[in-house]
């Protein structure tokens, strides 16, 4: 499970891939990713935790700030990627950009 967990964050860490407006940070030591989003005057905040058993156990996501977005779009949004994290067996970089995509449209 370490090894796991640790491939997954060096995964995010080396990732090239760049989005326009978020950044993605890693915590090895912590086991989660923070993801940090701004548009025009919606700032969100977005922390994704491994459990110390993955991928047995589930990816816990959880809302850091958030400012401009009313609760029930927000709760759409955090269940569209505990989702795709959890059962759908996706990369962390993958369900960040799905989530994303959701935030734009």
């Amino acid at each position: 499970s370490s090894v796991l967990s640790s491939q997954e964050i060096s995964s995010v860490q080396t990732s090239t891939q760049l989005f326009n407006g978020m950044t993605v940070k890693a915590r090895s030591a912590a086991r989660e990713v923070i993801a940090t989003y701004s548009i025009d005057d919606i700032f969100i905040e977005l922390i994704i935790q491994l459990p110390s058993n993955y991928p047995l156990g589930s990816i816990t996501v959880e809302s850091g700030k958030r400012v401009g977005v009313a609760v029930q779009q927000w709760r759409n949004w955090m269940l569209q990627l505990s989702t795709y994290l959890t059962h759908q067996n996706g990369s962390i970089m993958e369900g960040l950009s799905l989530w994303k995509n959701n935030v734009d449209k």
